[in-house]
């Protein structure tokens, strides 16, 4: 049935095109702009891409992200759920859902498998069953149940979406920055969890730059862009977070193109502070970390009693 439709569409594309006298070249030209828009076309009874999620990260659960760019969340994705894969990029797969939510997940978070043709969304069925303790981008249907027991003992956890504040040590400007540079970054406050400092002010942070352009004529500026993956803990370890933050200079004082003036360059200057967010719950032991000082436990002159 799709061969049939195509030669019907050729053939009147072919009769057009006599009809109206275009010569060679032009009829040409005007038929590979028509394949390409064909080709573009969804494929009757193409076979469909399935994926199954896998969980790299602990917890039980992905995100699915509505945008690759600043990673934003839309929903969580449950292990061994089935997904349809619509589209593949740099690092993440396009996938939608059986209840049709759509976004992106990383390559690295899904099994490609293979549907027979013309199989339907329905058969990706209902995601499996979720036992763990719901996260803020559960289903709502999910995050009604109640909660599970908190664990009791020596362990406790940095919880998924705590806000960290990293800081800008060493400026970075669009006029010499390439994309994929590091970042040096640092956390600018201490980050207290349960009475403990889990992650010290000062402690490193890991950065990159993610986009970069240079001022231009006719007065447009520059552009920046850069993303947060990692910050240290306090016992030595790494806990994953996300943020990205971009900046662009004004184009003129009133928003107008000024021919003959060039834009200016935007910059990432010391001290720039910003939000990242702990991205998934880590595990960490108390004994690993030293307590808040409180004036109960500070000796005279402020020092931490030993």
């Amino acid at each position: 049935m799709g061969a049939l439709l195509w030669d019907v569409r050729m053939t009147a594309f072919i009769l057009g095109t006599c009809r109206w006298g275009m010569n060679l070249r032009t009829g040409l030209a005007t038929f590979g702009i028509f394949v390409a828009a064909m080709l573009a076309m969804p494929a009757t009874g193409r076979a469909q891409s399935t994926g199954q999620v896998e969980c790299p990260r602990a917890g039980g659960y992905v995100y699915l992200y509505s945008s690759m760019t600043t990673l934003e969340v839309r929903t969580t994705l449950q292990c061994k759920e089935l997904v349809h894969i619509t589209g593949r990029y740099d690092g993440y797969f396009g996938v939608r859902t059986a209840k049709g939510d759509v976004g992106y997940v990383p390559q690295d978070s899904l099994l490609m498998l293979k549907d027979a043709p013309g199989a339907k969304k329905s058969s990706l069925g209902a995601p499996p069953p979720v036992d763990r303790e719901p996260v803020a981008y559960d289903d709502p249907a999910l995050r009604a149940k109640p909660k599970l027991a908190a664990p009791s003992g020596p362990d406790f956890v940095l919880k998924n979406n705590t806000i960290v504040h990293v800081a800008v040590v060493k400026g970075v400007s669009s006029a010499t920055a390439h994309v994929g540079d590091t970042m040096e970054l640092e956390v600018s406050e201490d980050l207290i969890v349960e009475g403990l400092v889990v992650i010290p002010k000062g402690a490193a942070a890991a950065g990159a730059v993610t986009e970069v352009e240079q001022k231009k004529r006719l007065g447009r500026s520059g552009k920046l862009g850069m993303k947060i993956t990692d910050v240290s803990l306090g016992n030595g370890g790494r806990a994953p977070v996300r943020a990205y933050h971009d900046t662009t200079g004004a184009t003129s004082a009133t928003g107008a193109v000024l021919p003959m003036v060039s834009g200016k360059d935007v910059e990432f200057p010391k001290g720039t502070d910003f939000l990242a967010w702990v991205d998934g719950d880590v595990k960490l032991k108390r004994a690993d970390f030293p307590a808040v000082a409180t004036e109960d436990s500070l000796a005279p002159g402020g020092s931490p009693v030993q």
